[in-house]
């Protein structure tokens, strides 16, 4: 699959902008800006039967693959690699065992010779057996500056096809937004709609890699929903992945931010 590299930019909100204070001395750039690329590795033999997953090094993968040998299973019975599911009751559509009749369209690999169907365990919202889950925040260990999903047969905000959302969050507070209009708008390889005509489109089924460029949009946080109230649209993606910041770097970027705020706290005081 093609990758192509983008980088969305917006402004911080005010709860993120020590954030950004600290950022300036690291980043020419102290606006939020997130990096944005499509490409992924084809994952299981054949290859593709488990979707794409990332080629990016250091990160930690939820497969979903521990899903029980039956149709339905919950999030809260996978192994999250040390990140939080929530609410744990979000349906995880195995297609593994027994196949699926389901709403949604799976995920599709789309190498280059075509789109293998992907027969593992996948995250699903809303869901076809009707409880109701649309959106899942999933809260990471740690601050973290990379965030992958295989999107499947992403959908956009037409008039029949409610839109995918995908939030980046820190501490509960929204850095960034993305649909995949969004995607499209910016020059991504990708096509959304939802239809059938393009569900088992590699171009519509891409792996999605956010980069978060600098200390102010480091996130613990992602939120996913299905925006609308039509259950015959989901939200499909498989082998999430996230990468931890070094340690030593979140010291840095947060010894940053305080040392500014000193020197700033000083110079007000010598003003008065």
């Amino acid at each position: 699959m093609s990758q192509r590299f983008i980088k969305y930019t917006q402004q911080l909100s005010m709860a993120a902008a020590v954030g950004a204070i600290a950022a300036t001395t690291l980043s020419v750039n102290p606006a939020s800006a997130f990096s944005i690329t499509t490409g992924g590795q084809a994952k299981g033999s054949p290859a593709g039967i488990e979707g794409l997953t990332t080629n990016v090094s250091n990160a930690r993968v939820i497969t979903f693959n521990e899903a029980v040998d039956s149709p339905f299973t919950t999030v809260d019975q996978i192994d999250q690699k040390g990140a939080t599911y929530s609410p744990g009751n979000a349906l995880v559509i195995n297609n593994g065992g027994a196949f699926v009749s389901q709403t949604g369209a799976i995920p599709y690999s789309g190498p280059p010779s075509g789109s293998t169907n992907n027969t593992s365990a996948y995250l699903s919202l809303p869901t076809n057996n009707n409880n109701g889950v649309s959106q899942v925040t999933i809260t990471l260990p740690t601050l973290s500056n990379y965030w992958g999903l295989h999107w499947g047969s992403m959908d956009d905000a037409s008039a029949n096809s409610p839109a995918n959302q995908i939030e980046f969050l820190r501490d509960g507070t929204v850095l960034a937004t993305f649909t995949p209009d969004d995607l499209t708008a910016l020059g991504l390889d990708v096509e959304a709609g939802g239809g059938p005509g393009n569900q088992g489109l590699a171009r519509a089924n891409p792996y999605v890699n956010f980069f978060s460029d600098n200390s102010g949009e480091w996130f613990n946080g992602v939120r996913l929903t299905q925006l609308g109230n039509n259950n015959n649209i989901a939200f499909e993606s498989d082998n999430h992945a996230y990468r931890p910041v070094p340690e030593p770097l979140t010291i840095l970027g947060s010894g940053l931010a305080l040392g500014f705020g000193a020197i700033f706290k000083k110079q007000q005081s010598r003003r008065r």
